[in-house]
């Protein structure tokens, strides 16, 4: 992939939070950016997404790294999109209440502290003054991880995309790709997109990028791309406002011993998410069927006794996209060197710095040593 000098004609699919990232970064540098979606932005994975800031959960170090440094750009990117994107920080807070989940919990905090991350131990005694308000039940160990935060994913998008269309970019909404025209180059030979096709007609281009979600690997077929992509079902709960409901922490959760394990956090308008299964592996979140839901609906207010006087105003269900090893793919695909493939799990925590990264690729000739590790081709490589 060779630069491209502003005004570089750039097609984004997909405007979840990192396509549309994505194409705000793209265009604060110049580029003329056009935005895809083949429904409604921000109504994919990211309206499902927990949406936790944070790199607690995030194995190896190079990965946790990876998303410990985006963590600490949440507070510029906000400051940048010059919006209220509902940016709230507090920490993480997490209990035990089996001595096996204790052992789990305390290897994985001094991992943690050996890493740098700032997060600390705390007993039954210490969760109740941290918190006073829950009803924890029994605690055999605990942890608060004092870095994390959350932020409303549709706020963020919504912004990207005011941001893209105020510099004279263009957002289609319920528009399907139905295929890529690709045109060899010389003397490589390579076959480059130069048309975008879609149901609202054709988009000419100098690259595309590609962050559609579960969706990826389909949209990447039409241009001869592989993904090795799956997804698992997601679902969140929201309720109607209530009162605040934590004292400090931002981000509230049960650790893997608790049955149903239950995450919460709150928006600023009072609604509160609720997650049920663990935010950081790929199983499926409970949720699927309406009895499922009132289920972990009555297991969160048996922890937080204040959502009894409030409902739910809304269940939030959707695919969550996994690259087949986990790890975020990025980069120009060699099959066809100017798409750009951006499809990850952990899109809410990497946003700000996959987006920055994104746009120097893209627009200045370089390869990023941080992001080598998530090159499609690795996957090549492993099955060779």
């Amino acid at each position: 992939m060779s630069a491209i000098t502003p005004p570089a004609r750039v097609t984004v699919v997909g405007a979840g939070i990192v396509g549309t990232a994505i194409a705000f970064r793209l265009a604060a540098r110049g580029a003329d950016v056009t935005v895809i979606d083949a429904g409604d932005p921000g109504r994919g994975a990211s309206e499902v997404s927990f949406a936790w800031i944070n790199a607690r959960d995030k194995n190896p170090w190079a990965y946790h790294d990876l998303n410990r440094r985006s963590l600490d750009m949440w507070d510029r990117f906000a400051r940048e999109l010059g919006e209220d994107v509902g940016l709230t920080w507090g920490g993480e807070l997490r209990w035990t209440a089996t001595q096996a989940g204790a052992a789990d919990l305390i290897a994985r905090v001094r991992l943690l502290q050996s890493w740098g991350y700032p997060i600390i131990l705390l007993d039954e005694a210490g969760v109740r003054q941290l918190e006073p308000d829950l009803r924890a039940g029994p605690v055999t160990a605990a942890s608060f991880s004092t870095a994390d935060g959350h932020v409303d994913t549709g706020r963020v998008i919504a912004a990207c995309l005011d941001r893209v269309e105020s510099g004279g970019g263009v957002v289609r909404s319920q528009t399907q790709v139905t295929g890529f025209r690709l045109t060899p180059t010389k003397p490589e030979g390579e076959a480059r997109i130069t048309v975008v096709e879609t149901t609202a007609g054709s988009f000419p281009c100098d690259a595309v990028v590609l962050s559609v979600g579960p969706d990826s690997t389909e949209v990447a077929a039409l241009a001869g791309v592989e993904l090795p992509l799956h997804h698992t079902f997601g679902a969140t709960i929201v309720t109607d406002p209530v009162g605040p409901l934590f004292r400090q922490a931002a981000v509230v959760q049960t650790a893997s011993d608790a049955q149903p394990q239950v995450s919460f956090r709150q928006f600023g308008d009072g609604r509160v998410m609720i997650h049920g299964g663990d935010s950081a592996t790929e199983r499926a979140s409970a949720g699927q069927s309406d009895a499922e839901v009132q289920q972990l609906f009555a297991a969160a207010a048996n922890i937080v006794p204040a959502l009894a006087d409030t409902r739910i105003g809304a269940v939030r269900r959707g695919r969550r996209p996994i690259p087949q090893d986990g790890k975020p793919i990025l980069g120009f695909t060699r099959a066809v060197p100017n798409l750009y493939v951006a499809a990850m799990h952990s899109g809410v925590t990497l946003a700000p710095l996959v987006s920055e990264m994104a746009a120097h690729e893209i627009l200045d000739d370089v390869e990023i040593e941080l992001l080598t590790p998530y090159r499609l081709r690795r996957f090549a490589q492993a099955l060779a």
